[in-house]
């Protein structure tokens, strides 16, 4: 049976990155098992300007009616605040994805591009931030009037179970030895009730090493020892914030890649980065995170760890020949985006074909 996938470019840099994500998609139905097909669901800044709605009802349809999402970067200037991207948070809802599922890892190819001296870097980074996407203070409850507004951060019991079950199970997953919690317990009533939940479930797995960090200790030791976390399990703005600052610590936010996931049911992949104006139409966006992405959908929502492996390998082969300028190096040759993704897609059939 065909895997149908919605395909979502968005706006500026999106058109440019996710192309090469679909390269890689191609390669993957051409030489394995998989059989994979494409369907177009525009949605962003330029569709609101045409249509009056950054997620038009039939988008929403294709991606609904998907086993997958691919989708790139939305916001354009000029918009009123959030038009654009009130699509991205209609999808999380509409689709109830509640794990944003965010890794950050350090290939050995560009060590040289991470900012830390090697005694901070150590054995080396490789964190899975898992962060809870449909709560907190994203949910948006509130108001704004001419001399207060108010933004409440909600925490459900069922929010809150369900993403740190979720974290336990992805660490034994993985392998993994410790989960780490972050929030706010010494001032906020909703981090103490999370942390409440936390400690209860993690007696149901006596396996694993689990600790308590406050958020700004968290920011501080991502600095000083990011090599001593695994899986880190935070709520919604928490999770936002941390997991871009580690995408900082693997060379640039274009390596990072995402899932927004519910679990056996249509889930959304895509890089961290946003849309990039600045550099868009340059054709030197890094489609690196958007490739990680695809290697997440092979993960997480079609179970095939393999291709996954395969395709995380392909990327840091090509990383050995070619950068983007955001992580170039002078002894190695400076592509553009489609150059890099023809690199990563030549290094992957190379693979594959083994």
């Amino acid at each position: 049976m065909k895997k149908k996938i919605a395909i979502t470019k968005g706006d500026g840099v999106g058109q440019e990155v996710v192309p090469e994500g679909v390269k890689i998609l191609r390669i993957i139905n051409d030489y394995t098992e998989l059989e994979l097909e494409f369907i177009e669901a525009p949605a962003g800044g330029a569709i609101w300007k045409e249509s009056g709605d950054s997620l038009p009802k039939k988008s929403f349809e294709i991606i609904k009616n998907s086993d997958a999402m691919l989708f790139g970067a939305i916001g354009i200037p000029g918009l009123p605040q959030g038009v654009a991207e009130s699509a991205i948070m209609r999808i999380r809802r509409g689709l109830d994805l509640y794990v944003n599922l965010r890794p950050i890892k350090l290939f050995d190819a560009v060590r040289d591009r991470c900012p830390l001296k090697e005694e901070f870097i150590g054995k080396g980074i490789d964190i899975t931030f898992v962060r809870e996407n449909t709560e907190g203070l994203y949910s948006n409850i509130g108001f704004k009037r001419k001399n207060e507004a108010q933004s409440v951060m909600q925490y459900t019991r069922k929010g809150c179970e369900r993403i740190i079950k979720f974290a336990f199970d992805f660490a034994k997953r993985n392998e993994h030895k410790k989960v780490t919690s972050v929030d706010k317990a010494n001032v906020l009533r909703a981090s103490q009730f999370w942390r409440e939940i936390f400690n209860n479930i993690a007696k149901e797995y006596p396996d694993l090493e689990t600790e308590d960090v406050y958020i700004d200790a968290f920011c501080q030791w991502l600095i000083r020892a990011p090599f001593s976390y695994e899986t880190v399990v935070t709520g919604n703005m928490f999770g936002d914030i941390i997991s871009d600052e580690g995408a900082f610590l693997i060379g640039s936010m274009g390596m990072a890649s995402s899932g927004n996931i519910h679990p056996g049911k249509v889930s959304m992949y895509e890089p961290i980065h946003g849309s990039a104006p600045d550099i868009a139409g340059k054709s030197i966006a890094n489609p690196i995170g958007t490739i990680l992405s695809v290697k997440l959908m092979m993960q997480e929502s079609f179970s095939n760890s393999e291709i996954a492996r395969e395709v995380e390998s392909a990327v840091e082969d090509a990383l050995l020949e070619g950068r983007t300028v955001d992580i170039e190096n002078p002894s190695l040759k400076t592509c553009s985006t489609q150059e890099m993704g023809d690199l990563i897609s030549k290094k992957l059939v190379d693979r594959l074909k083994k």
